[in-house]
C-alpha cells in the first residue's frame, strides 16, 4: 500500500506565520498523518504547533491516547492548540483517529468512516476523555484532514469524489475555493492505493 498524499497550508490575511501544521510520518507498516491549530494566529500560535510536532515525529510509532497525551504535556504554558491523529495500518487496512479540538476530518469511502473529534485544547487544563475510533478502510479511499480554516463545505465538493489524479492541485483548489481569509488554513488530503 501506498498513499497518494498533498498538503497545503495558508496564514490568515495579514500573518506571515500560519499557526498551523502537519505532519505525513512514515513507519515501518503504517503511516501517522496530524494536522495541528495553534490558537490565534501568527507567531505565538505556530508555537505549540512546533512543540506538538516535535513529540509527535520523536515518539510516532506510540499508541495515539499516548500521542495526544505527550502532546498535551508538551503544550502546557503555551495557548495550546487543536489536534487531529489519523494511523492508517497497511497489514490489516485499518484507520484510527483521535481529534481533540476542531479539526474535521472527511473519509470518502463505500464503507461507513465517520470519525469525530472530542472538545478541548492541548495544553489547557484537563484533556477530554478521548475516544480513538477504529474502521476497515478500503484501498482507494480518501481521507482529508482539515482546520476550522477550511469551510466544512468543501466536503461536499464533488473533486473529492473522484480517483485523485494529483492531490496538490485539488488541495490548492479547494483552500483557495473554502479557506477563510479570517483564519490560518490547513487541508491533507490523502487517497490510499
Amino acid at each position: 500500500m501506498r498513499l497518494n498524499w498533498s498538503a497545503q497550508t495558508r496564514s490568515k490575511y495579514g500573518q506571515s506565520v500560519s499557526g498551523d501544521g502537519y505532519a505525513v510520518i512514515e513507519s515501518q507498516n503504517s503511516i501517522l498523518i496530524a494536522v495541528i491549530d495553534g490558537l490565534g494566529g501568527g507567531a505565538e500560535a505556530a508555537k505549540p504547533t512546533k512543540l506538538a510536532l516535535e513529540e509527535l515525529h520523536q515518539h510516532a510509532t506510540r499508541p495515539l491516547k499516548e500521542l495526544i497525551e505527550r502532546c498535551h504535556k508538551a503544550l502546557h504554558g503555551t495557548r495550546g492548540a487543536v489536534i487531529g491523529l489519523l494511523r492508517l495500518e497497511f497489514d490489516h487496512l485499518r484507520a484510527s483517529y483521535i481529534g481533540v479540538g476542531n479539526i474535521g476530518i472527511h473519509v470518502i469511502s463505500d464503507r461507513v468512516i465517520k470519525p469525530i473529534s472530542k472538545n478541548g485544547i492541548l495544553g489547557h487544563n484537563q484533556l477530554p476523555s478521548l475516544l480513538e475510533m477504529t474502521y476497515t478502510f478500503n484501498l482507494g479511499d480518501i481521507f482529508v484532514l482539515y482546520s476550522d480554516g477550511i469551510s466544512t463545505r468543501m466536503i461536499t465538493d464533488s473533486a473529492l469524489h473522484h480517483a485523485i489524479e494529483n492531490p496538490e492541485a485539488l488541495a490548492i483548489s479547494l483552500m483557495e475555493r473554502y479557506g477563510k481569509t479570517t483564519d490560518d488554513v490547513t487541508i491533507l488530503i490523502a487517497q490510499t492505493q
